[in-house]
């Protein structure tokens, strides 16, 4: 059956009313009283899950309307579970109830069995079309469900606007970022005022206050200008009152019969000749800036434009269409936040009480630098709670759940409610998931994309693979600051964790919509419904809470396991509908532990990575339903031969210890991405079959290289076969390569290797040097190549390549001869790593849209010259590292130091500067 999506909104409705009208084909020879009692189903969940879509956009629901709701997202996953469950019956009655109809067995036995079990499937559908009939009954005797809660939504005040009229005295760490903006925005001390529009956006997440730094630095340069204006665009915005309001604060004269185009022109007449200042906060989407940045008009010399945003994209995009500066802003650091804290409870920025101190820096640590967090906490400490360290860390406990009476806290909520529901469903749900990981874990992005996929949360477009969409929407997470990017390898970002503040608030949702259940520091499960859906396991339990686990088993979809697993968890077979097992780094899970896993039928997602389990079982090959497989770092050595069964798998990852089967391997039609195996020791049939996967997408492969065969013909060798196999696959769907070697000689890369046109990722080395054919990777997007030769000649090469984004170059053990990058070179390049250089220049127009660079220097000699960094438009960040070779030459490196500062700090985007000397000093 065809898998629908499932969402925090509607819980599994648009998977149950998919697999309804699947039933209801003809294959399934239901007798047709349950027929018609499937329609019914079919068509009063259909209604409902308009509702429920109807509800999720609305913030404040009542009571009722929550616990309709509730009801109803549970009776889909029951309906849901009632199918799964049943088609398993039918097959283990006696065959595939997909094949040929519930009673086509000519066998006596295996007929009876399936009349039983088609006679419980009726009496179950009976029960479950019994409670929509109650749903639906009582919604109708309730009619206007969600009127009451929509009115109240409307009424409620913005928080956001109270920091408007924050007084000066009462902010703290604002000083810098404000001297930051004005610097970007106003023109020096004997400087020439600009001829152009200055713009600058404040990025950032919820409750930084942007929206007050933007009002600060308005209210501190208002009175350079001749006209201004102040205007929120918010998530829903009205662009004719905005324009209007515009108009009014500007000195035009606007009309209520005006429409939007005779307002931009009546905006871009009063501006043409005035210098304006022009805050425009809470933008959410480019359209509205489409409309408003036209009005504002850029030939007039000195004005300036403030933007604040949430969403990253949205800040460059606004800033691009009037070539502004996007400013990134920080959580506080720690001094700022003691000092912003103290000063709300004691009126002091640095008098605490001694028995305080502990109290006051753990829950600083949970506000994270979040200034409307910290505020939030601080004032409630003020006012409702005695000033005792008891006291103080019970509040600290409860911190990462709703603390009953505290409005601030509720303050901090509904700042945080406006990103959460300006989301499209498909986000909401996967940002929810989120949170079942701990505080402060580092989460791995494939470990997360798999978990959304094999759930349905992931929505993908037309064209675009499942894997494709996740990373999709990783990103959208990332772009809209609600996750924050953690390692970044290549310009990639590979991990990401939360911040506390949003993990709380995630937490508290997916409390009050049973969206996923966890234990709390005590050990007990947080909800309190019988049927649990999500599981995660982060502390140890009291006793009762094992049997508690057992009761909720057949309910689980999702399992996820962030402390070592005990008796409590066993047999997994009894997790019945579970698609998720996420057990990494459980030690203790055994070969054993896995036993009769072919009877977890809806199983999509394992990852057993980390644990003791050092062989997979034969049983494997029939969980039909597995997507993704995930051993790396477990002590598994070798795949069982029934591996090759699994025909929907989409995702691999192993160890490179671990050896494939002989035979078979093509039969994996699904296979998209396989990672982290190595070519050497393997089957030379397994290499072979390789090249049959047409869909797989991602290949990542160790190469170890025996220095005895440095001059061996590889033709008919297990490298030679797998390049005949590289070969084969790119003519179909392989996009990502990532080969490395381990011993010497270097990768072989003559010219009987594939010219691999179609790639977008190339990740290879070591290598003697590029091969004469790169040039002709026209979609390659990132390379990383390490060579021991590498030419200005190869460089010219490179920077020809038109969608190159990212760019690492490992040039060895010996020191590059001067490299020149010229104007019109890498000009979509956005990443540009190279180390053991020993002089680079960057001309005028170099590398337009590079953010960040990292430059491992190493020159021989004190001289110096110009790098031309300053040339770098779009530079925001700048890694220099000095080699070792600078021995006895600490005058050049601080001279080299000093320049470079010198240079940045007169780049129009500041870039941060990061400047390793760690090796200058030694051998002085």
């Amino acid at each position: 059956m065809e898998r629908a999506m499932v969402s925090a909104a509607t819980g599994a409705m648009s998977s149950v009313l998919a697999k309804l009208a699947e039933l209801l084909h003809e294959k399934y020879k239901l007798a047709k009283g349950v027929r018609k009692d499937i329609q019914f189903l079919r068509s009063e969940l259909s209604v409902m899950n308009d509702l429920l879509y109807d509800m999720a956009g609305i913030e404040d629901l009542d009571a009722r309307d929550k616990g309709w709701r509730d009801r109803v997202r549970e009776l889909a996953y029951d309906v849901e579970d009632c199918i799964d469950l049943s088609v398993a019956r039918f097959r283990r009655a006696g065959g595939d109830a997909s094949k040929g109809g519930f009673f086509g067995t000519k066998q006596l036995v295996r007929k009876l069995k399936k009349i039983r079990v088609s006679l419980q499937i009726a009496h179950e559908i009976q029960e479950l079309k019994a409670r929509v009939i109650e749903e639906s009954d009582r919604q109708k005797r309730y009619d206007g469900l969600i009127g009451s809660s929509s009115d109240a939504s409307r009424n409620k005040v913005d928080p956001r606007m109270c920091a408007l009229w924050e007084e000066t005295k009462n902010l703290v760490g604002l000083n810098g970022p404000m001297d930051e903006v004005i610097r970007l925005l106003m023109p020096g001390e004997g400087e020439v005022p600009s001829q152009q529009v200055r713009t600058v956006s404040i990025v950032g997440c919820a409750g930084l206050g942007k929206t007050t730094l933007a009002n600060q630095v308005y209210q501190k340069i208002q009175g350079h200008f001749e006209c201004q204006a102040f205007v929120s665009v918010s998530q829903n915005p009205n662009i004719k009152d905005i324009l209007m309001k515009i108009c009014s604060q500007v000195g035009a004269t606007p009309s209520m019969a005006d429409d939007e185009l005779l307002l931009v022109n009546k905006l871009r007449e009063q501006l043409q000749y005035k210098r304006y200042i022009v805050l425009v906060d809470d933008i959410w989407h480019s359209d509205p800036w489409k409309i408003i940045g036209q009005a504002l008009v850029r030939t007039s010399p000195g004005s300036v434009i403030i933007l604040t945003t949430r969403l990253k994209d949205v800040a460059e995009s606004c800033c691009s269409s009037h070539g502004g500066r996007v400013y990134d802003m920080k959580p506080l650091d720690d001094n700022d936040s003691r000092r912003l804290f103290f000063k709300r409870i004691f009126d002091s920025e640095d008098k605490c009480p001694h028995e305080l101190e502990r109290a006051s820096e753990d829950i600083l640590e949970k506000c994270d630098g979040i200034p409307l967090a910290i505020i939030s906490i601080s004032s409630f400490l003020a006012v409702d709670v005695p000033q005792s360290a008891d006291h103080w860390n019970k509040v600290k406990e409860s911190i990462s759940s709703p603390l009953p009476g505290n409005k601030s806290v509720e303050t901090m909520q509904s700042v945080l409610s406006l990103s959460y529901y300006n989301l499209p469903h498909h986000l909401r749900t996967c940002l929810l998931d989120l949170c079942a990981f701990p505080e402060d874990w580092i989460i791995d992005s494939d470990r997360l994309i798999g978990r959304w996929i094999a759930e349905g949360f992931v929505n993908a477009e037309p064209g675009e693979n499942l894997y494709e969409a996740g990373l999709r929407h990783f990103n959208e997470l990332i772009n809209r600051s609600l996750i924050q990017p953690w390692d970044e390898l290549r310009g990639v970002v590979w991990s990401c964790r939360v911040h506390d503040v949003i993990l709380n608030f995630l937490v508290s949702k997916s409390v009050e919509e049973n969206f996923l259940t966890f234990s709390n520091p005590s050990g007990l499960p947080t909800s309190v419904h019988s049927k649990v859906r999500r599981l995660s396991l982060q502390n140890s339990y009291q006793e009762n809470v094992v049997s508690w686990i057992k009761s909720v088993k057949p309910y689980v979809r999702s399992l996820s396991c962030f402390r070592d697993c005990n008796k409590e968890l066993f047999p997994l077979t009894e997790f019945e509908v579970v698609r998720v097992l996420d057990l990494e780094e459980c030690e203790s899970l055994k070969n054993v532990d896995l036993a009769n896993i072919e009877e977890l039928l809806q199983l999509r997602y394992l990852n057993i990575g980390g644990t003791g389990v050092s062989e997979l079982p034969a049983g494997i090959g029939q969980v039909q339903n597995l997507e993704t497989l995930d051993i790396r770092w477990s002590k598994v050595e070798k795949l069982p031969s029934t591996i090759v069964r699994l025909e929907k798998l989409a995702c691999l990852f192993v160890d490179r210890k671990v050896m494939f089967p002989a035979e078979g391997f093509s039969k994996m039609k699904g296979l998209e991405q396989l990672k982290c195996f190595s070519i050497h020791g393997q089957p030379l049939n397994f290499l072979k079959e390789l090249g049959q996967l047409t869909n797989l997408r991602t290949l990542e492969a160790e190469v170890m290289v025996d220095s005895n065969e440095a001059n061996v013909n590889y033709e008919g060798s297990g490298w030679g076969i797998f390049t005949s196999s590289l070969q084969a696959l790119c003519s179909h769907k392989l996009v990502d390569i990532n080969i490395y070697g381990r011993g010497s000689p270097p990768i072989l890369m003559d010219s009987s290797f594939p010219a691999l046109q179609s790639l977008r990722t190339f990740v290879i080395f070591p290598i003697n040097s590029p091969p004469i054919w790169m040039g002709l990777l026209v979609n390659l997007e990132l390379l990383h190549l390490e060579t021991k030769q590498f030419t200005p000649e190869d460089l010219q090469v490179l920077g020809g390549m038109l969608a190159l984004e990212s760019l690492v170059l490992d040039l060895g053990n010996t020191y590059a001869c001067p490299f020149t990058i010229r104007g019109h070179e890498f000009q979509r390049l956005k990443y540009f790593y190279v180390s053991r250089l020993c002089q680079i220049l960057f001309m005028p127009g170099a590398m337009p849209k590079v953010k960040h660079l990292e430059i491992t220097l190493a020159f021989t000699t004190d001289s110096y010259n110009d790098l031309g960094i300053q040339h770098l438009a779009s530079l925001t960040r700048v890694n220099v590292s000095i080699n070792h070779v600078w021995c006895g030459h600490r005058g050049a490196v601080e001279d080299l130091v000093a320049k470079t500062r010198s240079l940045l700090d007169a780049h129009p985007n500041h870039p941060t500067l990061i400047f390793d000397t760690s090796f200058y000093g030694k051998n002085e």
